[in-house]
């Protein structure tokens, strides 16, 4: 008997792929937080909360329904093997030897001290916290290397990931890729690198998936699942490790959560990962006690503020992360929503504008690299859609200024891109002529 094929995903499924998945996450972090459940937040200000995720969601849906109804998402041919981007070439080689100097300005440690540093990830993450205080000025030439430098290193993952999961090539090159981010974490004691990489990761495999029209299959669920089990696990036992504190009471709780002595790496790893999904909406809603304040446009981004106040000698403006220590929250320690960062530049009422055009993007890039497959529309979806993803907790894309600015010089690659071939696809072609018989021109062709 021949085997049958599997069903394929449907052209509508592709098409709202990654708003689905934007949505269901949104869904899990606010509905975690609303019903209280596992962490008894106090819920100030809920309602709002409520009316402005909500507004947000419908505006994401909105935005990207409007970049993608029209848009046909036809099969693509995968097609053989490509050769490595230029792009690429110099993003990977820029992403290791970044590493020695970051480890230097952001670390204690040295790279050939990463077996002290994961033996005591506490004190990688002490010292890495003593390190940021020192100020911009200690790390100033490793910033700016950084920045020009990231439109190329942020290409890397996503174009070598997908390029392993769609045709099984560079598989060497994309280890070397993912080491790079891994070691510096590990050096730091942070997550974020990690995290950030591993949704670049899911972002291009997604991308493979649908342009090849996969369904998951049985074993495939299982192993994501034990994948995602794996992964809480570990972030349980790195923050337990970080921070062993006892009891542990989740921010902004009411009550400590796990009340008793020694709590067990399940505790950790519990009510650490619905912490870090929650926690945003609690600060969300002192935030919205504060007074709104405009920031020049680029205090939504704190680190990129730092950057120009440095540069420039400017005193910031009192924006609303900034009064988040008056209202019984941190704007360092603690998360509250991509919203509040946002919050910086534009007032609270026009915030779903801003979730549209990002949403809108985010078809855009989708769509594009569905067709296309190539480095810019991948890098452009994946970290379009890590920022809509994030924005429960916050607005993960602006934390780093070199990140946040090497991601808007791709933004504005791939916008402009896009004008040159539309008007490119608009020009009338040259009519070549030759001479007549009789000296008249005549057409060719």
């Amino acid at each position: 008997m021949s085997k049958v094929a599997p069903k394929e995903l449907s052209a509508s499924a592709i098409r709202f792929l990654p708003l689905a998945l934007v949505a269901t996450w949104w869904s899990v972090c606010f509905g975690s937080y609303i019903v209280a459940w596992p962490i008894d937040y106090t819920r100030i200000n809920a309602p709002e909360v409520g009316a402005l995720t909500g507004a947000s969601l419908i505006a994401a849906v909105a935005g990207y329904w409007l970049s993608t109804y029209r848009q046909p998402f036809s099969r693509v041919s995968v097609g053989a093997r490509r050769p490595l981007p230029r792009m690429v070439m110099i993003g990977l080689g820029a992403s290791l030897l970044l590493v020695v100097p970051m480890s230097s300005a952001y670390s204690g440690y040295s790279v050939l001290e990463i077996g002290a540093a994961i033996q005591d990830q506490g004190g990688a993450f002490a010292q890495a916290s003593q390190r940021i205080t020192e100020g911009l000025e200690a790390r100033t030439g490793v910033v700016l290397l950084q920045t020009v430098l990231a439109p190329f290193t942020l290409v890397v993952l996503p174009y070598l990931a997908l390029a392993w999961f769609e045709r099984r090539e560079h598989g060497i090159l994309l280890i070397l890729g993912i080491a790079a981010p891994v070691v510096t974490s590990l050096l730091v004691g942070r997550d974020q690198q990690i995290g950030f990489s591993l949704i670049a990761i899911a972002g291009a495999w997604v991308v493979s998936r649908a342009r090849r029209r996969l369904r998951l299959r049985g074993r495939e669920v299982v192993f994501l699942g034990f994948a995602a089990i794996a992964l809480m696990t570990g972030f349980g036992a790195r923050k337990l490790a970080r921070n062993p504190v006892d009891p542990i009471c989740a921010p902004g709780a009411q009550s400590c959560t796990v009340p008793h002595s020694n709590p067990s790496l399940f505790d950790a790893m519990w009510v650490n990962v619905t912490s870090y999904a929650t926690q945003g909406f609690e600060g969300l809603g002192r935030a919205l006690d504060a007074v709104w304040v405009f920031g020049g446009g680029f205090s939504h981004s704190g680190a990129v503020q730092n950057i120009l106040s440095n540069l420039f000698g400017f005193r910031p403006a009192p924006v609303v992360t900034t009064q988040l220590y008056s209202l019984g929250w941190s704007d360092s320690w603690y998360w509250s929503t991509g919203f509040t960062s946002l919050a910086n530049d534009v007032p609270w009422v026009l915030l779903p504008l801003v979730i549209l055009l990002q949403a809108s993007l985010l078809g855009w890039a989708w769509r594009t690299a569905i067709r296309r497959g190539d480095w810019l529309s991948t890098a452009v979806l994946c970290y379009t859609w890590l920022a809509l993803m994030f924005m429960p907790q916050n607005l993960q894309i602006a934390i780093s200024g070199p990140t946040y600015l090497g991601y808007i010089a791709l933004v504005v690659l791939f916008i402009g891109r896009a004008i040159t071939e539309r008007n490119s696809s608009k020009m009338p072609m040259p009519q070549v002529v030759s001479p007549g018989v009789l000296g008249n021109p005549r057409p060719i062709g």
